[in-house]
């Protein structure tokens, strides 16, 4: 009886052979009764069984009391009459009643699996919630991290070489004193080394300087100051004629090419428009072992109120890949490009892009592929 029991208490409710221990009828019997009481958890008083057999006592004594009171006996037509009647009634009771036990039990086990999957959604929307907005706190501070990080960097930069640039500016100053023989006259060959000197600390100092505007760009600070009816040909004269010694070097042809007599003032601040110019065509002497460099400058017949500079040279040329990122990676050189300059550094055109977008102008490069040559064009408006 016991192991009956036990083996009864792991059969659910709705499952065959479920006997409800709430009923005493099923409890006793050991079994339930009809197939609805598989699907019942109430007491026997609550049950429709119940029900059904008080209503059907009524309805015999009703029907007895009936027949007597109008014919004054009790037939047996009558006795007959009434049990045909409770048994058609009961067997109607039990089939109705047995399907609407069975799908309220279903609707029931629906509605509870749909509570405990809403209930789950909930617990794992809430667990996916809360682990987002972790994430989120975690990338936010790793943002902020790297924003005091950059800053910091940048800040040390531009200390950095604020520090080197006054030194570098000083000794520079003392090499143009001992070279105009302030303290004397200089022997030929120290005069030489001194030269040497003199063009290595020069190209440090614009090295710093450099590295300088670099890092007021990345820190959004206002590097450039636009002024109008700047001298445009002025400014490539003064660059050519410091870039002609370094073309005639590696024998090259430096030429400035214009289609008017006059070229036009534009908008612009002097010395840094003149630092990205000259990285551009240093850039093209740079990466040129043989042929020519032109600079040329023309009227935009499409954009009347910009100038365009146009260098090309007969070069090393560029791939695609490298056109696209030429003026888009700091410290990025193609392959090419470093076999060709070992010590280049990579920030030169990087800085002139960033100068000539400040001054709303454009710059971008063209080739038909390597050991073809290549093109810059850069815009300028023009003073009103």
């Amino acid at each position: 009886m016991d192991s009956a029991q036990e083996i009864n208490k792991q059969i659910k409710v709705g499952e065959a052979g479920f006997v409800n221990q709430n009923c005493w009828l099923a409890k006793n019997v050991g079994h339930p009764p009809t197939k609805r009481c598989q699907y019942c958890q109430l007491k026997f008083q609550n049950c429709l069984f119940s029900r059904y057999l008080l209503i059907s006592t009524i309805l015999i004594v009703f029907l007895l009391i009936a027949s007597l009171v109008i014919e004054g006996r009790i037939s047996k037509l009558v006795i007959i009459s009434i049990f045909v009647l409770v048994i058609i009634y009961g067997r109607f009771f039990d089939k109705s009643t047995e399907s609407i036990v069975e799908a309220n039990f279903a609707q029931k086990k629906a509605t509870e699996a749909l509570e405990e999957l809403t209930k789950n959604l909930q617990q794992k929307v809430n667990e996916q919630t809360k682990e987002l907005r972790q994430a989120y706190e975690v990338e936010k501070k790793a943002r902020e991290d790297l924003q005091t990080l950059n800053e910091q960097k940048n800040e040390f930069m531009l200390i950095t070489q604020h520090h080197l640039r006054t030194p570098l500016t000083s000794m520079r100053g003392y090499v143009d004193l001992i070279e105009n023989g302030t303290f004397g006259k200089v022997p030929k060959k120290l005069k030489e080394v001194i030269c040497r000197f003199g063009c290595s600390s020069e190209n440090l100092i614009k090295i710093v300087n450099e590295f300088l505007d670099l890092s007021q760009f990345q820190m959004g600070e206002k590097v450039v100051s636009i002024k109008d009816n700047i001298d445009l040909k002025e400014i490539l004269d003064r660059i050519i004629k410091e870039l002609e010694f370094q073309a005639n070097k590696k024998d090259l042809k430096l030429t400035f090419k214009n289609s008017k007599d006059k070229v036009s003032a534009v908008k612009a601040d002097p010395s840094k428009l003149e630092l990205a110019l000259f990285n551009v065509i240093d850039n093209s002497i740079k990466y040129t072992e043989k042929g020519e460099v032109i600079v040329e400058v023309q009227e935009k017949k499409n954009a009347p109120d910009f100038l365009e500079i146009i260098v090309k040279d007969t070069g090393i040329g560029m791939d695609s890949k490298d056109v696209a990122n030429l003026f888009n990676r700091l410290l990025t050189r193609g392959e090419g490009a470093k076999k060709v300059n070992i010590t280049g550094r990579g920030i030169g055109l990087y800085l002139s892009a960033k100068i000539i977008e400040a001054h709303n102008g454009k710059i971008w490069a063209e080739s038909e592929g390597e050991g073809k040559g290549s093109t810059f064009h850069v815009t300028l408006p023009v003073s009103s």
